[in-house]
């Protein structure tokens, strides 16, 4: 029997419906197979509503650590440029007074770095988003204080990645958009999947605004949603991808595909599954749920939802966006949305529809944890 989707379609076009968000892109595999992609509601409701669809780029925001800065770490590891358990230090001098704050433990936000500073601040003072500026801010994340002792808790923090972005910059010779078009997106034909580098460069016409940013006095669209990213000009290790559902969907099955030693249609594994397993397995952190650049289902009351299997590994992000991989089964559900349009607001209704999302996808296929 061909899945039914009809309970998860309900239950996203009440969320339209009650305002919860005003639209998604939403795509399943199962078995290293697509079953469904789907667009609902609308991709932008202010200054004129605009329909969602599969073409449809959204600020995939958080994301980019996963996609992004953690599957460039796995390249670095995979040759050899980068080991786990050095000191970042060893590539940005401007650690090199604190060897305990390890690749292994920035990965897992577990290297003491504090979660959050609005280093934007002082910067937009000097005419916005700048090449300059991106070193700026690196610089700052590396003089920050340490919030906690290394290895000792587990807190989700830009600051480590912002760094690891750079350290990526560094051991492997380019920047951060290069190195990801170069050795991930361009070879699995992912064009859509892109940085969007400031000022002037834009993802496409059909793109879903974030929200009326106050600091920039405008709806944004089309730029980066954080701060700090927008001020380092779009390109960071901790946000700055922007893409397409069937783009994420396709990274999401390379990557499954890739931790049995496959890669999609015949070609060659993304990355070499010894290491992409040892970055997913559990950190080791006490009290973490996190792997090394993804998270994994809390025990009880995850945002991936009951069904999950808890060795599935994912990422959320602050504007919505969120996907969930098994991949044993190379199953994942991967949700696109803006739901921070029109503007941000802290709303228990959509912390609550993740999980549910999740759990439909799944119940749909028939999947069953294992």
């Amino acid at each position: 029997m061909p899945p039914d989707f009809n309970s998860l379609g309900r239950l996203v076009s009440a969320a339209i419906e009650e305002r919860v968000i005003p639209g998604l892109a939403i795509a399943v595999a199962h078995e290293g197979q697509a079953r469904l992609q789907a667009a609902y509601g609308l991709r932008q409701i202010e200054p004129a509503p605009l329909p969602a669809s599969l073409a449809t780029v959204y600020d995939l925001a958080s994301l980019t650590k996963a996609l992004v800065t953690s599957v460039l770490v796995m390249k670095g590891v995979e040759r050899g440029r980068l080991h786990l358990d050095g000191p970042m230090g060893e590539h940005l001098p401007e650690l090199a007074d604190r060897p305990a704050a390890t690749l292994r433990r920035a990965l897992a936000h577990a290297a003491g770095f504090a979660a959050h500073r609005k280093f934007y601040e002082k910067l937009f003072a000097e005419n916005g988003p700048a090449p300059a500026h991106r070193a700026a801010v690196v610089a700052a994340a590396a003089a920050e204080p340490l919030a906690y002792e290394p290895g000792g808790r587990s807190l989700y923090s830009d600051l480590g990645f912002i760094l690891l972005g750079a350290l990526v910059e560094r051991a492997l010779g380019a920047r951060l958009d290069v190195l990801a078009a170069s050795e991930v997106f361009r070879p699995l034909g992912l064009a859509g999947l892109r940085f969007v580098e400031l000022p002037g460069a834009h993802p496409g016409p059909e793109v879903a605004p974030t929200e009326r940013c106050a600091v920039r006095g405008r709806m944004v669209a089309g730029e980066v949603h954080d701060l700090n990213a927008y001020a380092m000009g779009g390109i960071a290790g901790h946000a700055g991808l922007f893409g397409s559902v069937g783009d994420v969907l396709q990274l999401a099955l390379a990557l499954g595909a890739a931790y049995h030693g496959r890669g999609l249609g015949g070609a060659a594994p993304l990355l070499d599954a010894a290491v992409l397993r040892e970055f997913w397995r559990p950190s080791g952190v006490a009290g973490s749920t996190w792997r090394l650049g993804w998270d994994g289902p809390a025990a009880q009351g995850s945002l991936a939802g009951s069904l999950l299997a808890r060795g599935a590994v994912g990422h959320l992000s602050f504007s919505g966006c969120s996907l969930w991989l098994d991949p044993e089964q190379e199953t994942c559900v991967v949700v696109l949305c803006n739901r921070i349009h029109p503007e941000a607001r802290d709303d228990p209704r959509f912390r609550a529809l993740r999980p549910r999302i999740c759990d439909e996808a799944l119940r749909a296929i028939g999947y069953q944890a294992r």
